[in-house]
């Protein structure tokens, strides 16, 4: 009995499939050969492209057919945004970041808002950044040491509609000098990080007063992160006496801030505070140990540290 039910439900799957249209051979492959991707509307096109990185695009997608590289080229809403840290995943020896830098920034036809960059450009791109992108909002720069600091500082100074300031791991000289009347020049500036890569306990002869002085002049601050930096609680003061608007603020590995009552009454209005022991849970940046012997660390070099 059991085997009659069976082969009846056998015999009507059967005649099911048999009722369906027969499907064409390699139907599949056919529908996905037909499909042209290359005539994708132009919003659906830019949509796949902005989750690219400038340099994927640059080196692989602008290169996929005609209307793609049209897009790349002819569409500056694309390079509102240029992302050119480095990724773990990209063959930098055959990338030139420099030139994919420049082409990047111009083709966003002065609209650029935001520029990133790890570890490449000298003067003369960043000189060429500060006239190519009037419109820059965020400048994000970690170990860009090509640049001199009072190169830097003209470059900074061109861009008044700065919101966002990053100058991490600069060991090209004085970071006093890259932010001289950046706060009167950049009046929409909100958020400045300035993260060192170590913190040096005994540095002879050196203050964070000049630097300290600079910042206190960016009354727009709600965001300051001063990683491993030198200042004492005279800076720190001065600061959050002119950053009235502080919300956030990262002294960690800062050791010569001392928290004591006073330090964390003038803390106390700002929102969130990371104070120089706290842990370095969150932090992206490399970061070494802090030197704890005498040792000396040229103030021509690095006056700043």
């Amino acid at each position: 009995m059991a085997t009659s039910s069976s082969t009846h439900h056998r015999r009507t799957r059967l005649i099911g499939q048999a009722q369906q249209p027969p499907e064409p051979v390699g139907n599949g492959e056919e529908e996905e050969e037909a499909r042209d991707w290359a005539e994708l509307p132009v919003d659906a096109l830019l949509a796949v492209l902005r989750r690219l990185d400038a340099v994927d695009i640059l080196t692989g997608a602008g290169h996929v057919c005609r209307p793609w590289r049209r897009a790349t080229r002819e569409e500056p809403e694309l390079w509102r945004r240029v992302d050119m840290r480095r990724r773990a995943d990209l063959p930098y020896d055959n990338v030139d970041l420099q030139v994919a830098a420049r082409a990047a920034v111009s083709r966003g036809a002065g609209r650029c808002e935001a520029f990133w960059a790890e570890a490449f450009g000298d003067d003369d791109f960043f000189l060429f950044l500060a006239d190519a992108a009037p419109m820059l909002k965020s400048l994000r720069l970690i170990s860009c040491n090509g640049i001199l600091p009072h190169r830097m500082n003209e470059v900074i100074r061109k861009l008044p509609l700065l919101e966002e300031l990053e100058l991490s791991h600069y060991h090209q000289g004085s970071i006093t000098t890259c932010l001289t009347g950046v706060g009167a020049a950049c009046p929409l500036l909100t958020s400045l990080r300035l993260s060192h890569d170590r913190f040096y306990y005994f540095r002879p002869g050196v203050t964070g007063g000049s630097e300290a002085a600079e910042i206190a002049a960016m009354p727009g601050l709600r965001s300051l992160e001063l990683f491993a930096n030198s200042l004492g609680n005279g800076d720190l003061a001065a600061i959050l006496d002119g950053c009235r608007r502080l919300e956030h603020l990262d002294i960690r590995h800062c050791f010569n801030v001392t928290m004591d009552g006073e330090m964390r009454a003038r803390c106390a209005r700002v929102k969130t505070v990371r104070m120089p022991e706290d842990s370095m849970e969150g932090y992206d940046l490399r970061y070494a140990s802090p030197v704890r012997d005498c040792v000396y660390y040229s103030s021509v070099m690095y006056p700043d540290f």
